[in-house]
């Protein structure tokens, strides 16, 4: 019964991935938001290395002319600019989780507003977005620290390590996947908005299981096959890989692109029925045909899943 119950939790969150790609063909604009959030990323990627080489410089200069005038000890000058790094690495992960957040937010907030059939667009996303801004600032210092203490964790060797960054990496998972929805449609803190996620993926985990399944299975073989294609067979085969990848690397890397902003866009639109399902009680008339009997809902009094569905997505 249990394994029953679970095969069917895996099976509604497929064909909720299924139906996302039906919304993204009809609304093909929704993949304007993951391809903004790239250009940002990669303009960002650019600016910080620009920026560190500046630091680097200008951390070198100044320790230079400060010996000129000053006693200073032989291991300054690696002190200040281990600083220097640190210190552009942490600017450097707040910014991209912003970012990532905010166009993600845009994105969340268009298709929960499309799903209640009233009109909507890029501009209204980004402003959904931008009026929890706030919100969305901190959590990127929150996704900062957190950011670090992973890489921390990487750089540790052995068997613990490797279990202790399993389990963090699924339980922050699990803690994040419903995070900006949340921050989109209720207007709370970090604090509130994680622990309202965290409840949402325990009612939903065998659904969020088959959404990411659901996805994975229509782009990973494209993915796959596009990759060695481009640039494993090269590699691999030819005794001058060169000679191909000229020619084959950037296209390659384009439709990888674009298969990564698909994957983006219909998890967030998979993700927003999701959540309207398991704070309503019912999906989208988009996923008409989708058994949501399927999901199990919590009974608890203190569980904001059980609350009226009086708010409609799109609502903040």
């Amino acid at each position: 019964m249990v394994l029953q119950s679970v095969f069917a939790r895996f099976r509604t969150g497929f064909e909720i991935a299924k139906a996302s790609f039906g919304v993204l063909r009809r609304e093909k604009w929704l993949l304007a938001f993951p391809v903004l959030y790239g250009a940002s990323w990669l303009v960002g990627l650019i600016g910080l290395v620009g920026g560190i080489v500046a630091a680097l410089f200008g951390v070198g200069y100044g320790m230079a002319l400060l010996e000129q005038v000053t006693n200073v000890s032989p291991g300054t000058a690696d002190a200040a600019v281990t600083v220097t790094l640190v210190a552009a690495a942490v600017g450097f992960m707040f910014v991209a989780t912003s970012i990532a957040t905010f166009f993600s937010a845009a994105l969340v907030h268009a298709v929960g507003t499309l799903f209640t059939d009233e009109p909507t667009g890029i501009r209204a996303g980004l402003a959904g977005a931008w009026e929890s801004r706030r919100t969305i600032l901190a959590w990127g210092v929150v996704g900062a620290a957190v950011g670090l203490l992973f890489r921390a964790l990487e750089s540790q060797d052995g068997l613990p390590a490797q279990i202790i960054r399993s389990v963090a990496g699924f339980a922050w998972f699990a803690m994040t996947f419903f995070i900006v929805p949340v921050i989109v449609f209720q207007d709370g803190s970090v604090r509130e908005s994680m622990r309202e996620s965290v409840g949402l993926f325990r009612e939903t985990w065998g659904q969020v299981g088959g959404i990411n399944l659901g996805v994975g299975l229509v782009l990973l073989p494209p993915m796959i096959l596009t990759g060695l294609a481009g640039i494993g067979l090269p590699v691999f085969v030819l005794t001058d890989p060169w000679s191909v990848l000229t020619f084959t690397l950037v296209p390659t890397l384009l439709v990888l692109g674009s298969l990564m902003v698909v994957y983006q866009a219909a998890t967030g639109v998979a993700k927003t029925a999701l959540y309207q399902y398991a704070r309503e009680g019912t999906l989208p008339p988009e996923f008409d045909g989708i058994d949501p009997d399927t999901l199990t809902r919590s009974s608890g009094p203190a569980s904001a899943l059980n609350q009226p569905p009086n708010q409609k997505p799109g609502q903040i």
